[in-house]
């Protein structure tokens, strides 16, 4: 087994049941932290370490904020068939859809969502993210056989998303619909991967909750594009370093509701933004989405319930002049 790692405002703590031991060593950041325990995981013997309960800790994001944030779409045939496709066959699956997030959108797993000021169609996106234990250099074929040589950590994300700022944005570009402050709570458990775990990946179960109903439930075995292979079309375009996150996308539940409208209401409204905009939020007025208030619980534990990430919980708010 691995290690389950969380981060508190004193340093990193090692998660037993219902309890933290907190590390001697105060790493600066998780990129530290994982050439520590890889190089040497005997260092993290927790024998003479002082213990927090976990309830009484404030637990902050396992990664640091100076990472690069990458991301998947539409990597599972749920969410596909959600956005209007229905290709589900390997030999259909089509092009890897990759994006990123800035590293300011990370927050804490228990951190509030800040909706942003005009946005009306605001979303969730349960995830899992890969942290990379040491830097990938370019055109570097990665496998599932070696994904572990270069994945070191996995942990819980949400892909919040402002869908009216996504497709209402000049050639409707995800980055800011994507990009805001607090639109990727990150953790509470940066799991450490052991190298014979390597299924494990393959072998989690996705769940999250809105208001305490399910929304979203997968397992990761239905992955469209794998980790090895995403890693590899990065790597063929652009540096992937020590520390830096891959969102591997999320399945369907979304609130996004793409029907043929929705895709009538874009194309036809291309080349206008503003009309475009409010033909889709028009499409939406049926559909309730975030709201100032809504509770978000994410939880994602190994399929045969032998490991937990921890959970996320979250609160929708309203924007205020410091924050949104």
């Amino acid at each position: 087994m691995g290690l389950s790692m969380v981060r508190l405002d004193a340093g990193w703590g090692i998660l037993e049941g219902e309890n933290i031991a907190l590390l001697d060593t105060p790493y600066p950041s998780h990129r530290e932290l994982m050439q520590a325990y890889f190089d040497g995981p005997s260092l993290f013997a927790t024998e003479s370490l002082q213990r927090v309960t976990r309830n009484s800790a404030i637990l902050q994001a396992p990664v640091s904020g100076d990472i690069q944030v990458f991301c998947q779409g539409l990597n599972y045939a749920s969410h596909r068939a959600e956005g209007g496709s229905s290709a589900k066959k390997s030999a259909e699956k089509g092009q890897n859809l990759v994006f990123s997030k800035p590293s300011s959108s990370i927050c804490g797993p228990n951190d509030d969502i800040v909706r942003p000021a005009g946005c009306e169609l605001l979303d969730y996106e349960i995830e899992l993210a890969l942290v990379l234990k040491k830097d990938l250099p370019a055109h570097t074929p990665v496998t599932e056989d070696n994904v572990l040589e270069y994945v070191g950590g996995i942990a819980i994300a949400n892909d919040v998303s402002a869908r009216d700022f996504m497709f209402g944005a000049p050639m409707m570009q995800w980055f800011k619909g994507k990009g805001h402050r607090t639109f990727c709570p990150t953790g509470p458990v940066l799991y450490l991967i052991d190298p014979d775990e390597r299924d494990l990946i393959n072998n989690l179960q996705l769940t999250l909750k809105l208001n305490g109903e399910v929304r979203q439930l997968a397992t990761t075995d239905q992955l469209i594009f794998k980790p090895g292979e995403t890693l590899t079309e990065i790597a063929s375009f652009a540096d992937i370093n020590q520390g830096d996150m891959l969102l591997t996308g999320t399945p369907g539940g979304v609130i996004l509701n793409a029907t043929p409208k929705v895709g009538l209401a874009i194309l036809l409204n291309f080349t206008n933004d503003t009309r475009r905009r409010e033909k889709l939020v028009k499409t939406q007025k049926s559909v309730r989405y975030l709201q100032p208030g809504d509770k978000l619980e994410l939880e994602i534990q190994a399929v045969d319930g032998s490991l937990s990430l921890g959970k996320q919980l979250n609160t929708v708010v309203e924007a205020t002049d410091n924050l949104g």
